[in-house]
Parts: C-alpha cells; structure tokens; sequence
C-alpha cells in the first residue's frame, strides 16, 4: 500500500516529497493518480504539483491516454532536477556513476585502483567524484549525496592476497564528507541493490522482499514494508553465517559448516582451485569461465543442498513475495543456481496463491550495486527529516540537500 498523506496534519514539505516519491516511482501518473494514492485531495495534489513544476525538479508530458472526462498530463521527473554518485570500492579496482533522479545513469567510469590506507582512497576517489562533475557540468549543488558500497576490512582481506591492507569504510566516507561537503552514505552490496531493485527495478510494486547476494560472501538486502531492515547493528542479512552443517569446515567467523562455505563466489574459487591446481581469484573468477563450463555445473550440484537450506530459512523467517538472485555473477550462473537447485524446501512460501516465483533471477544483476550505490542518498532525501533512512554510516544529510532544491516552499504549512 503507498504511504498517505494528510490534509491537515502533515506539513507541505512531507507533502511536496509523497508527491514527488508517486512520480518517480511511476512510469505514468497524473495529478488525479497522485491524489487517489495518497489520500490527499485533488485540489491539495494541484497544489503541490504547482510547486514542483515551479522549482523545475518535475515536468510535464503527453495527455495520459485513456480514461473518461479532461484528459489529464502526465507527470515526469526533470531529467536535471538533481543528481546521485555512487562509488563502489573494491580490491583493486574503484568504479564511479552519477545518475538522475529518476536513475537514469549520466556518466559512468572503472579506475584500477592500489591502496593501502583510507588517505589512499581519499586520494583517488575526491579529484574522480570533481572530474565526473565537471566533464557532465553537473552542478554540485543539486548532487543529493554520494553512496558508498566497500567491504569491510577483514571481509576483504579474507578473499584476497592483499592482507597489508588496512582500510575504515566509515572514515572514508567521513573523511569524503569533509573534503566534498556531500552527504556520503556507506551501505552494504546487498542492501544496496535491494533499494535499486524497490526504487528504480524489478520490484517496484513490491513491499517485502530479500535480494540474495552471491559476491565472495553470500548475503541479503531485506525490504520489510518498503523499508530495508538493517538490524542492531546494519548487518541484518549476513545469510552466509548461516551454518547449515554443523560438521562443515570452520568459517572465518568461528562457527563450523556456514552457508558461505558453500554458496559463494570465495566457495567457488575454493573448488576450482583444488579441482585445477591453480590459483583462483573470487574476485576475478568469470574471466576464464563459460556457460555449461562442468566446474560450474559440478560445484553447483553439490552445493545445491545447502543454497535449499538458505532459501527455506529466509522464507520461513521473512514470508518475502519473493527472493530475488543477483550478485556479481553473469546472468548465466545465477540461471544455473536457480535451475539446479530446484526443487526448493516446502516453506511458508508455498501456501496460498503466488503471483511470483518463490525465487527469481535480478534483470540487470550486474548494474544493482553501482546503482543502488547512487540510490542511497535519493532514498534518504525522499523519507522524513527524522526517521529517513538509516544506512551503515551516514555523514551530512541528504534531506537538507533536497529541501534546498525545493527551496522556501518546505517551510509552508
């Protein structure tokens, strides 16, 4: 069910953001759509669309088609209206987007990167965010923040030779705040995709979903009710933690037989490495793979048991409409992971009817963590002044940013 608004109660400046939540989250909405979604009246709808249209933050379209009576115009985000960085930072490599309001990606470019020390990535990552601006003459100003997606220390350092390296994701993105005075926000992979998939992807209608995430480490984004769940600490959706055999070989956690011993790209590279004595990177591990490859086939029937175990426990603990796969696999792996593994558990899933799969493969599975990256800020922008939403780490605050855009009309009753 969309959120609603009040007539009475709710100043204009959570008004102006419902309005113009329906309009990004909709391919073609008029005035009247608007005002049947919220709950506020048509006149009070008119109103707000006024001032959006006045601040250039939305524009108008064609005549809606269809329907009886005046023709009604459909509602559009400006392409210019405001802007998004997100920033992934990986082992060896950094990779930069800036997109639109609506999502639609401006500018985008992969550095190889080789860093020891957050000053190191500070280096790197402040003179690229001012290069993107300057060569889309993008103006500050309107760029509502910068998403931040980096592994952990120790998780990094697990899958990877380069165990010299002692980074702080949450001081980057502080230290990236200070330099900038951009609202910065530090989200998991998971996490993030799942709020490109519920604001700009495959599950836009959606309210309760899990986004299951096969990187080196399995892990989740959970949606509850619109929202993503991070839990006590934002770590909510650390499946691959999940022990599923209590004989299985110790995790790096502690605990015997976890999920992330199985399902994984860290658990691939493991296999492949012992089947063809050779090494092999989880981070670079498709470069020399091919569809039907029989190491792949292999690996995934014999991990298939465990990946059941996984799917059956989210369904049982969360009830999703339904699972979505992605990762950074080729959508030919994450097909083969789904096919293999079926049949599922019987679950909770299973009663009543479904209008969906109980899992399903992400369409775009190789852009959701670049862009839901850049979608933490315009998440944040969009929600309440007080309880927008709470990412990882969170330094400046993009609902500022926005309500400077709107300009005087937030201070409105």
């Amino acid at each position: 069910m969309p959120p609603k608004g009040t007539n009475l109660e709710q100043t204009k400046a959570h008004n102006l953001r419902l309005a113009l939540s329906e309009i990004l989250s909709s391919d073609e909405i008029s005035r009247a759509d608007i005002a049947k979604r919220t709950g506020l009246t048509r006149q009070t709808i008119s109103n707000l669309v006024e001032k959006l249209l006045e601040t250039g933050l939305v524009t108008e379209g064609n005549y809606k088609k269809g329907g009886t009576g005046k023709p009604s115009r459909i509602l559009q985000i400006s392409s210019s209206a405001a802007f998004s960085i997100g920033i992934r930072i990986e082992i060896n490599k950094i990779a930069i987007s800036l997109v639109n309001l609506s999502g639609k990606l401006i500018h985008s470019e992969q550095i190889s990167a080789t860093y020891s020390t957050d000053e190191d990535i500070i280096r790197l990552i402040e003179p690229l965010c001012l290069d993107v601006l300057r060569e889309t003459n993008t103006d500050i100003k309107r760029v509502l923040g910068i998403g931040i997606i980096m592994a952990e220390n120790d998780d990094r350092n697990h899958h990877h030779a380069k165990s010299d390296i002692v980074t702080d994701p949450k001081k980057i993105a502080e230290l990236l705040y200070k330099e900038l005075d951009i609202p910065t926000f530090l989200e998991t992979a998971a996490a993030a995709a799942a709020l490109a998939e519920f604001l700009q992807g495959s599950a836009r209608n959606f309210r309760n979903f899990i986004y299951l995430f096969i990187g080196p480490d399995l892990s989740a984004g959970l949606m509850v009710d619109g929202k993503i769940y991070g839990g006590r600490s934002a770590r909510a959706g650390s499946i691959g933690h999940l022990v599923v055999n209590i004989n299985g070989p110790i995790c790096t956690c502690g605990n015997p037989g976890c999920l992330n011993g199985y399902i994984s790209l860290e658990s691939l590279a493991t296999y492949i490495q012992k089947r063809d004595k050779t090494p092999c990177d989880p981070y670079d591990i498709f470069t020399n793979i091919t569809p039907n490859d029989p190491r792949i086939i292999s690996w995934l029937e014999q991990q298939a048991e465990y990946f059941r175990v996984g799917i059956n426990s989210l369904e049982n603990l969360y009830d999703p409409e339904t699972i979505i796969l992605g990762g950074d696999c080729p959508d030919w792996f994450l097909e083969a992971v789904i096919r293999l593994s079926r049949p599922f558990m019987r679950s909770i899933s299973e009663r009543g009817e479904r209008d969906l799969p109980r899992v399903i493969k992400s369409p775009h599975a190789d852009q959701m963590v670049q862009k839901g990256a850049a979608t933490l800020p315009i998440h944040a922008a969009l929600g309440e002044e007080n309880a927008a939403y709470k990412s990882q780490a969170q330094f400046g605050t993009s609902y500022q940013r926005l309500s400077e855009l709107l300009g005087h009309y937030i201070n409105e009753k």
